[in-house]
């Protein structure tokens, strides 16, 4: 029994340029500075030789450690990852995509994902974590992007 892919998506919006977020999101050592990740590792470049396509990134938040591959660079509008492993976070097939969108004002940050429980019955719990995880790295990767600005 396969479980139902789960939808989540969060929008923050930011005086910031779109190239300003996208930089930010693009480069792991900034998220320390703006999201809940404590140390930020490039464990494998991608095929430009950085953080690209391919690109394997781990991340430690002091509870965990998760490991993502960059599966889609198109700057500075769209950026997207996979889960590789987690211990604690119990989806499979995850993917993040983050849709920068210029506006009149600076950009707006749309951070969604998909994904589904490998536990039955858990969905419910994901959908809420995720969503709330998605909310948090739209807002704070805005909000440092328009930082960096000033």
């Amino acid at each position: 029994m396969t479980s139902d892919l789960i939808h989540v998506s969060s929008t923050a919006q930011s005086t910031a340029s779109a190239e300003a977020v996208f930089a930010v999101i693009a480069d792991g050592s900034t998220w320390p500075h703006w999201s809940a990740i404590k140390t930020f590792t490039l464990q494998t470049p991608g095929a430009d030789g950085a953080e690209g396509v391919g690109a394997v990134r781990r991340w430690n938040s002091g509870l965990m450690t998760t490991i993502e591959q960059v599966v889609e660079v198109e700057a500075p509008t769209k950026f997207a990852y996979t889960l590789l492993e987690s211990k604690l976070v119990l989806v499979r097939d995850y993917r993040a995509d983050v849709v920068i969108t210029p506006t009149a004002t600076g950009c707006s940050v749309q951070w969604s994902s998909e994904f589904r429980p490998k536990v039955p019955g858990t969905g419910w719990f994901w959908r809420i974590a995720l969503g709330k995880l998605g909310a948090s790295l739209a807002s704070g990767a805005a909000e440092y992007a328009q930082t960096l600005a000033k």
